[in-house]
């Protein structure tokens, strides 16, 4: 460095920088391992968006896409229950939608071995006193009970069934008139806001619901209050719903694959019972 020692202070020198010669960008490592993790990336985003619209089977014709869990199933194809598990602040839920199947009550206790019953569940409850159903019941045209003590009802005519809550309704001579089917529960939701019930134990709740369009059973998998129960059930998107007997009611299903799914107690002693009803869905036709 003698060279730039000896410049003295009025002197002035220019010193040039030798010009280095670059690799063209196609030639350099990083660019191919940039353009690499890009394709990469590229290929996982196409692959995301483009899947099923639903894990339904094929079995089923069509599937219409819905914000809700519970797709709006066209009615073709087997009778048989689609099962979803979910959770909804905390409440862990399990929603079973019949598809091609007919709704109707029976005070008979279904038989587990008629394979033309899909789903089953108790319905209205029994008083504790004089064993006799609680509200309002139409078995097939014919009034069993009467009764408003729950402002819950369900009605079904014509195969389908109408959930709502009201002291009276007209429904309820039209089930009379047209051999439908009526009973009553508490209400659980109402116009897509949630109801408070009186009863403020926990327990296993099941509930009958019409959910983006369609009925579909939503039991809890954990004992719940009447209030979280509801209020999981209208953040869900529930439209109405109305209880089901609940705590260790009996209920089963016949699942296509696994075949007798059953819940609730199972002894003898619920079975005494002359006015046990249960609300279950047949496959068409039988």
């Amino acid at each position: 460095m003698k060279h730039f020692e000896d410049i003295k202070d009025d002197e002035i020198r220019i010193i040039s920088r030798q010009e280095v010669k670059r690799k063209p960008l196609y030639r350099r490592w990083w660019f191919w391992v940039t353009v690499a993790a890009a394709v990469i990336l590229l290929a996982v985003i196409l692959a995301l968006s483009i899947r099923p619209k639903s894990d339904y089977p094929a079995e089923v014709d069509e599937v219409v896409e819905s914000t809700s869990l519970v797709p709006t199933v066209v009615q073709a194809g087997p009778t048989r229950v689609f099962v979803c598990d979910t959770a909804i602040n905390d409440v862990p839920l399990r929603l079973q939608t019949p598809v091609n199947a007919v709704p109707e009550l029976t005070l008979s206790i279904p038989d587990t071995n008629d394979p033309s019953i899909v789903l089953a569940l108790q319905a209205a409850d029994i008083r504790a006193d004089n064993h006799k159903i609680v509200g309002a019941f139409v078995l097939k045209g014919e009034l069993l009970s009467r009764g408003t003590a729950k402002k819950g009802f369900c009605a079904i005519l014509d195969r389908t069934i109408y959930l709502g809550m009201a002291e009276s309704t007209p429904l309820l001579e039209e089930t009379t008139s047209k051999d439908g089917y009526f009973f009553r529960q508490y209400p659980l939701v109402s116009q897509e806001a949630m109801i408070e019930n009186k009863p403020k134990n926990k327990a296993l709740r099941h509930a009958l619901c019409e959910l983006n369009g369609q009925i579909v059973v939503i039991s809890s998998l954990d004992k719940e209050s009447f209030h979280d129960y509801a209020q999981a059930l209208e953040d869900l998107g529930v439209q109405n719903a109305i209880a089901l007997v609940g705590g260790q009611a009996y209920g089963f299903r016949h699942d296509c694959e696994s075949g007798l799914q059953s819940w609730g107690n199972n002894t003898t002693q619920w079975k005494k019972e002359p006015e046990v009803n249960f609300i279950v869905w047949r496959a068409k036709g039988q």
